[in-house]
């Protein structure tokens, strides 16, 4: 029985994560050996816990050098809902977004080499819904599109994209200077906030007007991790709720921020304690929260590990 992921009636997606073959990897001798390789795909897990390869999303660049050698894999993304995936398909040079149930498979417009990929990196966003892809890397433009009608806009020069809402609203852009922005009919408006250069920024809300982040400084004596979940309106830039992050699991070390779980509740990552088997291979992987954005009350969920020497996990949302 093939474990290729079936063209069709697939579960939702619960992660979806690369391992170099559980091999140790040295870009100067043998990333070239991994070319081809099944085992150095990407594989989905579903939340029913069937685990799939897909060959045809590109997960490990195998040109690597001391000058693109940290651009090891290409990005891949999963919908909050875990419906659907988005990756980089090599065989027509485009992003493609999945729909996991129905198989049907939704292609960029646009082309994207793969040798502008190795040497740019990437970063891909997509919308909740599963409709928007962005996406951003040196030596092509930073756009949106529209995967349904094939629409593409371009993001002005100097920003880059931080998240899409649902039906592509709103487009929440930001730039070197720490400023946050909507992009509207190809213009950016500039959001009123406080620069800061730790935001790190979840998914807008389903009505598309809240959006979290975690909030956290680097500035001299007064440096700190992020430490505390704030709200925006994000048409005006107000605040509407600021809480530090309290009753944590011991262990807990906050990461990255995704989705909403409740009008109440985003869902945070941190890195889960680090592991060596009896052969010394480490275990690798992330850990999720749940974050009252009132309360800034922390729970844990669930922990998604792999055994491997490198490589990469990926969360519905993040």
């Amino acid at each position: 029985m093939t474990d290729v992921l079936p063209g069709q009636g697939v579960d939702r997606a619960a992660y979806a994560y690369y391992d170099f073959c559980g091999r140790q990897w040295d870009y100067r001798k043998n990333t070239h050996t991994f070319a081809g390789q099944e085992c150095a795909q990407w594989r989905l897990v579903t939340r029913g816990g069937e685990s799939f390869r897909m060959p045809d999303a590109v997960s490990v660049f195998t040109e690597q050098t001391a000058g693109n050698y940290m651009n090891t894999g290409a990005p891949l993304v999963i919908s909050s809902d875990g419906r659907k995936v988005a990756y980089y398909r090599e065989s027509d040079q485009r992003y493609a977004v999945r729909d996991l149930e129905t198989g049907a498979v939704l292609l960029t417009p646009q082309t994207f080499p793969r040798d502008t990929m190795v040497k740019g990196a990437g970063l891909v966003r997509l919308s909740p819904d599963g409709r928007f892809l962005a996406m951003t890397g040196r030596g092509w433009p930073i756009v949106v599109v529209d995967m349904e009608s094939g629409q593409v806009t371009d993001v002005p020069p100097g920003w880059y994209i931080q998240r899409i809402g649902n039906g592509g609203s709103p487009v929440v852009l930001g730039d070197d200077r720490g400023r946050l922005g909507l992009l509207k009919g190809g213009e950016v408006q500039v959001v009123p906030s406080p620069a800061d250069d730790l935001r790190r920024f979840g998914e807008p809300s389903a009505d598309g007007r809240v959006l979290p982040f975690l909030d956290g400084a680097t500035q001299g004596m007064n440096s700190r991790p992020p430490d505390t979940i704030v709200t925006l309106d994000v048409t005006t830039g107000r605040e509407l709720t600021r809480a530090k992050l309290r009753d944590a699991p011991e262990g807990f070390e906050v990461s990255r921020i995704g989705g909403w779980l409740s009008a109440n509740e985003v869902m945070v990552t941190g890195n889960p304690p680090f592991e060596r088997g009896k052969d010394g291979t480490p275990t690798l992987g992330e850990t999720t929260y749940a974050v009252d954005v009132n309360s800034g009350r922390v729970r844990k969920l669930e922990s998604y590990t792999y055994r491997a020497w490198a490589g990469d996990l990926v969360l519905p949302g993040f």
